[in-house]
């Protein structure tokens, strides 16, 4: 189903709900499985709203995973560009222990937007949640 969800649109199986409102004030918007999750999508948006355009290009979202990456001792190796419809990305993917981290940058060339799921690794289920990570943001419009 394509939903609206802080200013994004995309698409969003049914089952997966938002669970800011559970979580500590000052949340990031965050979607979750209503029921068996194990993991969770979290976003951080960032709007143009006027002044001089920024202009974000691969360069930039690159920077700001490499930068990402390093906060979290992640392997920077890994990052992938895609393109797609206008919108840019970079993403990274990681297991770590027992967590499984994907987090991607996602750009329109004024917006941006950083978008992680974090679950459990080796988990079938996590799996199949990352898969739902990822088909968001191949359907994220601004």
């Amino acid at each position: 189903m394509r939903v609206e969800f802080y200013g994004l649109t995309f698409d969003l199986p049914a089952g997966w709900v938002d669970i800011a409102g559970d979580l500590p004030e000052g949340s990031p918007p965050t979607l979750a499985k209503e029921t068996d999750g194990c993991g969770a999508i979290q976003f951080s948006i960032a709007k143009y709203r006027s002044g001089e355009k920024p202009n974000v290009d691969f360069n930039v979202l690159r920077t700001f995973m490499i930068q990402f990456c390093r906060n979290n001792s992640m392997d920077v190796e890994h990052i992938t560009n895609i393109e797609s419809d206008g919108i840019i990305s970079v993403g990274v993917l990681s297991e770590t222990g027992d967590q499984l981290t994907s987090a991607w940058y996602l750009s329109n060339g004024n917006d941006v937007v950083f978008m992680t799921y974090v679950g459990m690794a080796n988990d079938t289920d996590c799996l199949k949640e990352l898969g739902v990570a990822k088909a968001i943001v191949s359907s994220i419009s601004f």
